[in-house]
């Protein structure tokens, strides 16, 4: 009997390990949800969602976003004028099943010279230990090319 609860114990503990689901999709910020300053990230506590009022056009931001979704060794799975969907590379490595978060970046041209970006970050059922949030990454390197 005591082996038995050991094991158990074991495997719940493993299952609730891998178990790692976070994160969302959709945003809770909007342009109109608070005063923005051009070029300064706002962040959840978890960095499953940030957003930035980027100081570029709706093209820039667009081009800026898929840079940063590269450089963050993701691959593109659907875009339109104000939708990136990726989703990171698997790894391979100490954490293993580390990579596959579905990432997300949302754009909004304010006007001419302004355009406000989201950034979201799922993390998955297998491999979520490995997993981690990559929203606030997202938008503080949005903001450094933005600026540059």
């Amino acid at each position: 009997m005591r082996t038995f609860t050991m094991a158990s114990a074991v495997l719940g503990s493993c299952v609730l390990l891998l178990s790692g689901c976070a994160g969302t999709l959709d945003s809770k910020y909007t342009p109109s949800g608070q005063q923005y300053v051009v070029n300064q990230a706002v962040k959840d506590a978890g960095c499953y969602d940030a957003s930035v009022m980027l100081g570029a056009d709706a093209e820039r931001a667009r081009d800026i976003a898929k840079k940063v979704l590269v450089a963050l060794d993701a691959k593109i799975s659907s875009e339109t004028d104000g939708d990136i969907q990726a989703q990171r590379n698997r790894h391979i490595g100490v954490m293993v099943g580390s990579g596959g978060e579905e990432l997300r970046i949302r754009l909004a041209a304010v006007d001419a010279k302004r355009t406000f970006m989201t950034a979201t970050t799922k993390t998955g059922f297998v491999g979520g230990a490995g997993q981690k949030a990559w929203s606030c990454k997202i938008v503080d390197e949005a903001v450094k090319l933005a600026t540059n």
